[in-house]
């Protein structure tokens, strides 16, 4: 059962063979295992999520509305909130690893990231995710890589993302989601837009016009339809093919420029008495 791609090896050896500032080796190497587990558990995911949508296909719907509710709701549902998450992810694991490569670079690099409190009485700043997304092209401007790897981060969760899965995850945290498979939401919508009346034209028709300065609130049927779960699958599939390249991308920024650290001082072998 798809999707083919392997996990992600934990291979982190040459973390260990260069010498980092104070306890840089280890944030970065344990960081790194928590953005791997990530990807990893979400390939495992879709593999149940592909698995339970070909089994749910073969019930009638009132028993696959049964066994999607007992098995696949909420698993679909962590999938889908994976993109927006894992984009944040990426940012906050890139920002303090490739800070650390350049601690362990240059000595006279100094250890502050935008947003740190300069002052003791000063709290620290938080910014949006634009913000720290554009320190971390800044952090990285010694790498030519740097821009194509901040695209790629903003490539998650996207638009397209959002467009397909009726902003899923937004709708979820914040007000009322779609259904996952079957049922419709929020079937009266309540909008605020410019005021317009009808006036009549100089040919005798009329049009609406809108009425400079006023807002006009307005109710009407809507209706949010359900995410089709193999639609919903194949788009969060290729949100994680995505996050599989930020992830090769980002690995292949670390090992340049732990390239550039001074390499760990050989620890001399005690010989052994005969």
């Amino acid at each position: 059962m798809g999707p083919p791609e392997r996990y992600l090896p934990y291979d982190f050896e040459q973390i260990d063979h260069h010498q980092w500032s104070l306890l840089g080796a280890e944030m970065v190497r344990d960081e790194l295992r928590e953005l791997t587990n990530l990807l990893n558990h979400w390939l495992g995911a879709l593999r149940r999520w592909r698995a339970w949508n070909s089994i749910i296909a073969g019930y009638e719907q009132d028993d696959a509305w049964e066994l999607r509710r007992e098995f696949l709701d909420a698993l679909a549902h962590q999938c889908l909130c994976l993109p927006s998450a894992i984009r944040d992810t990426f940012t906050f694991v890139a920002t303090n690893s490739m800070h650390q490569v350049r601690l362990a670079q240059d000595a006279s690099y100094p250890d502050h990231i935008d947003g740190d409190p300069t002052t003791h009485d000063e709290k620290p700043r938080h910014l949006t995710r634009k913000q720290k997304e554009q320190r971390l092209l800044k952090l990285l401007a010694p790498w030519p890589a740097a821009k194509d790897f901040v695209a790629l981060i903003c490539s998650l969760d996207a638009q397209d993302y959002r467009s397909a899965t009726s902003d899923y995850r937004n709708r979820t945290s914040h007000a009322i989601g779609p259904r996952l498979g079957i049922g419709m939401t929020r079937a009266v919508v309540r909008s605020v837009r410019p005021a317009a009346e009808h006036r009549k034209q100089a040919d005798g028709t009329y049009a609406m016009v809108r009425i400079p300065g006023r807002m006009s609130v307005g109710y009407g049927w809507g209706g949010t339809l359900p995410l089709d779960m193999e639609e919903a699958c194949t788009v969060n599939l290729e949100q994680f093919r995505r996050a599989r390249a930020c992830y090769e991308c980002y690995r292949s920024l670390l090992s340049d420029g732990i390239q550039g650290i001074p390499p760990a001082p050989q620890i001399p072998q005690t010989p052994q008495a005969t």
